[in-house]
């Protein structure tokens, strides 16, 4: 419909008449002030508001109002929803920067990974409020299918990015009204790969013989030299079962009563360790001994490792463990912490033990973790009510 001024001009008054929108688009009839008697910008609004409803038909008219006559958040916010919404970029972006989503999280380089691939996948300008159910029952098909396939526990926490991003948004006034519901996947439990003596050995043995490798015949950069640092990154991980990231992070205040005997790592900047949960781990001999030669050195003054990286630690250890020989995929270093846990609680034999070393949250952990190591001393029990009865018959 053409534009028209709205309203006559009195005698003797001068006019202030203004243009009037009316479009139909499809079923949908619109009548809204521009708000100008500009014509040139009144037919500006007009194509405005045609666009607006050709992109999302269920904008009201308030928020028609909003977009043509509004100023600030508020014109801003009826343009997001006039375009379709909210995308995935800006709403990722949103859940980061806010202190109640994950702005404080320790682990917010592990998110934007998981962020980036849910992006990659629906890709950065997706309006959030058009993915559906099946839309994220097709991610999580697509991830199972790759080569190679991710892993069941992967693809719950990318989803669980995906899930808190819903929620988070759809608290806010430009949010989208529904979320789709979504199922995560059975998974396959922690992993269960922990050391005997001789493969720890076999492994160490594999990390020290790194330094001495000669590079390769095709040439490329001199190798670095520093396995045998990671070296003792490794044995003290398993000597106490700290996580890797914790033993990097550690500082020379948190290493006390080395000197006397009476070791002890004490985990408690909120911020740096898993679940908020502080707690204190004892030092073994071993342990001691290695802090106590890093300290002697006197080249590491904040902490025993803290020239030492997550991502070497990893390439030092999967070269190693190429030399070593060991093909099993559980073999990560994070097994070295579940080593030094199923050597504790074979030793003790107390699970609430294990779970306060550990820092677990509840018992229930624990015991999900290492049920492998209690099913194991089962079958102890079991042998030795067998060679029980082979006793007393003999002497009957």
């Amino acid at each position: 419909m053409p534009l028209a001024l709205k309203g006559t001009v009195k005698p003797g008054q001068p006019d202030k008449r203004y243009y009037m929108i009316r479009v139909q688009v499809n079923d949908r009839r619109v009548v809204v002030s521009s708000g100008t008697r500009d014509r040139v910008r009144a037919e500006a609004k007009e194509r405005l508001v045609i666009d607006a409803l050709d992109a999302n038909r269920d904008l009201t008219q308030a928020e028609l109002v909003a977009l043509v006559r509004g100023e600030g958040h508020v014109r801003s916010i009826a343009a997001l929803r006039a375009s379709g919404g909210l995308t995935l970029k800006t709403a990722f972006d949103r859940c980061f920067a806010d202190p109640h989503v994950w702005r404080s999280i320790r682990a917010q380089a592990t998110y934007q990974t998981n962020c980036k691939h849910v992006m990659k996948h629906f890709g950065e300008d997706r309006v959030i409020a058009s993915i559906t159910f099946s839309d994220v029952q097709a991610y999580i098909t697509a991830q199972l299918d790759s080569k190679p396939p991710s892993a069941p526990g992967t693809i719950n926490r990318r989803l669980a990015c995906l899930g808190r991003m819903f929620s988070a948004m759809s608290e806010l006034p430009d949010g989208p009204k529904t979320i789709p519901k979504i199922k995560y996947l059975p998974e396959l439990g922690a992993r269960k790969f922990s050391f005997t003596h001789q493969q720890e050995a076999a492994m160490f043995k594999a990390v020290a013989e790194l330094d001495s490798l000669v590079p390769g015949s095709k040439g490329g950069p001199p190798r670095r030299r520093d396995a045998h640092l990671y070296l003792r990154l490794f044995k003290v991980l398993v000597e106490t079962g700290v996580r890797l990231g914790e033993a990097l992070r550690l500082r020379w205040s948190d290493v006390q009563g080395i000197e006397h005997d009476a070791g002890v790592i004490r985990l408690y900047r909120m911020k740096e360790i898993k679940n908020n949960k502080a707690r204190s781990v004892p030092l073994t001999a071993e342990a001691t001994a290695i802090l106590l030669a890093i300290k002697a050195e006197g080249t590491r003054p904040v902490g025993p490792f803290q020239d030492l990286g997550k991502d070497r630690a990893e390439h030092v250890w999967n070269a190693a463990k190429k030399l070593a020989g060991i093909v099993d995929h559980d073999c990560v270093i994070h097994a070295l912490r579940h080593t030094c846990a199923t050597r504790l609680l074979k030793a003790t034999g107390n699970i609430n033990l294990v779970k306060e070393w550990l820092g677990h949250t509840t018992i229930k952990t624990t015991a999900d973790t290492y049920a492998h190591v209690e099913t194991d001393s089962m079958v102890d029990g079991a042998a030795a009510l067998t060679s029980l009865r082979g006793t007393s018959l003999a002497r009957s």
